[in-house]
């Protein structure tokens, strides 16, 4: 009896006290007691009980049981998983972003005699449907989380991929193309990016980030390997196939397995924080990470913040669209060879890739909201150095200099809302304004493409873009941010 005491009194002393991988046990970090039943967390954690491994977790949504499939190596935040997770999905979207279509225009118009005008309607009518598809997506995505609408888009696109092997007719092309870009655009593009803004706030530009190289990865890596697969087979519907079979592999299987919806969902906190200790009084969250203060979409739209930054990301995504679909004939009007002005692309968005990390990483120093500005600053002054391009030596320095702002400015697009009005409802919020800004990307090729039918030039629309990037950053420069801490419904 008396050695029972004693070891009763040992433990809940909380001499033993440890701070364990969170991810790991599957629930916030806390004080830990052991005994022959298995862990239990007093105050400062969710409370255990039961066997050790079959524990159940209490987050704000109530009891969720983690599996241990969902569970990140010891030592591991699990966040970092679902980045690994997200990066993958932003991989898979490329399938149906522009370059990848150009791939397949000549072969295409060698078969049937469409004009480039023709295949360039099905990115349009794609673009405009993502804008119209946005809302609904960020819906779903805040009902159920990214992990459920990427595994199901990504699916979609497979299947999409599928028959556009098979297809014979135009208005095939329009209704499979237009499908699959829409659900890369609104869903599973999207998605990924809320996911991972959803598991970290101090981290959230690293995150970010790193799945913004993702998906540059794919713009450098997919559109040589369709090339390389047609090349090699003579046959443009094995190209599809290929695709077909990227999207299945890397854009359902690690979401489906990997990504959960949020870190309170497993007992966590963002970035992997210890939780507040309620001996020590300081129970409460911070503002930044408290989903009981973040906004909803009314309170969002009573914000001067929301209609500035939304209307810079059109203004942005107008001239973006453009310069990415006609930079190649552009570059090879100044007299570059198509290999050339490919190199030229490819190079861009490597340096895309690396200007992602780099603007996560300056944006854990400033605020997103100044390293966005300064990004889109740095693409006006690219559209200049765009605009003077004689020799290949040039247009490389064009390459690196746009790349890496560009890139910058990609990924702060993904978590720019997040930044502002917090992760209660990202993928509502975030889509509201979807609409507007998708058809504006549409819109940015086809005007371009007219100036020039009709004059033979694009100097116009390049000078026209660099303001509007210098129009955007002004107004993300005047968009401050919004007060927290009235708990979302109460405002």
């Amino acid at each position: 009896m008396r050695y029972a005491a004693r070891r009763s009194a040992f433990h809940l002393s909380g001499l033993r006290r440890s701070r364990f991988p969170a991810a790991a046990r599957g629930c916030e970090p806390g004080i830990r007691l052991e005994d022959e039943t298995g862990s239990h967390t007093l105050p400062g954690g969710p409370r255990h009980s039961g066997p050790r491994g079959d524990a159940g977790v209490r987050s704000e949504r109530g009891l969720h049981r983690t599996s241990t499939a969902a569970r990140a190596p010891r030592g591991l935040f699990y966040g970092w998983i679902v980045v690994g997770a997200g990066t993958a999905s932003a991989f898979s979207a490329v399938v149906f972003f522009n370059p990848i279509l150009g791939v397949f225009v000549s072969e295409l118009h060698a078969e049937f005699g469409w004009t480039r005008a023709e295949l360039a309607l099905a990115i349009t009518i794609g673009s405009v449907a993502a804008g119209l598809g946005g809302p609904l997506a960020g819906w779903a995505v805040d009902r159920w989380g990214g992990r459920w609408v990427i595994a199901a888009g990504a699916a979609v696109l497979a299947v999409c991929l599928l028959l556009l092997s098979a297809m014979s007719e135009l208005w095939q092309l329009y209704v499979l193309y237009s499908t699959g870009r829409a659900i890369s655009f609104a869903a599973v593009a999207s998605a990924a990016y809320v996911a991972v803004s959803n598991w970290f706030v101090r981290r959230r530009g690293m995150a970010v980030g790193v799945v913004a190289a993702g998906s540059r990865a794919g713009m450098a890596v997919l559109p040589l390997l369709v090339a390389v697969v047609i090349s090699a087979t003579g046959s443009w519907r094995i190209g599809w196939l290929a695709l077909a079979g990227v999207a299945a592999a890397i854009g359902v299987l690690p979401s489906l397995l990997l990504i959960r919806r949020r870190p309170e969902d497993m007992g966590l906190r963002p970035d992997g924080d210890v939780a507040p200790s309620a001996g020590r009084g300081d129970t409460a969250a911070p503002a930044e990470v408290d989903l009981a203060l973040d906004y909803d979409l009314r309170r969002a739209l009573r914000t001067r913040a929301f209609w500035l930054i939304g209307m810079a990301l059109a203004f942005a995504m107008f001239a973006q669209g453009s310069v990415n679909f006609h930079q190649i004939p552009y570059l090879e009007d100044q007299g570059l060879s198509r290999t050339q002005a490919a190199l030229v692309v490819s190079i861009f968005s490597a340096i895309g890739a690396l200007g992602g990390l780099g603007g996560g990483l300056l944006s854990a120093r400033l605020r997103m909201r100044w390293t966005m500005a300064l990004s889109l600053v740095g693409m006006a002054g690219g559209m200049l150095l765009l605009l003077d391009v004689r020799t290949l030596q040039e247009a490389l320095i064009y390459a690196v200099v746009y790349g890496f702002f560009f890139g910058s400015n990609f990924m702060l697009v993904q978590a720019i809302y997040a930044d502002y009005f917090g992760r209660r409802s990202l993928g509502l919020i975030r889509g509201a304004f979807q609409p507007v800004q998708l058809t504006m990307n549409a819109a940015g090729p086809f005007v371009a493409g007219l100036w020039f039918d009709r004059t033979g030039s694009y100097g116009v629309p390049f000078a026209l873009f660099a303001l509007l990037f210098l129009v955007a950053a002004a107004a993300v420069a005047l968009a401050s941010y919004p007060p927290r801490g009235a708990p979302a419904g109460r405002a």
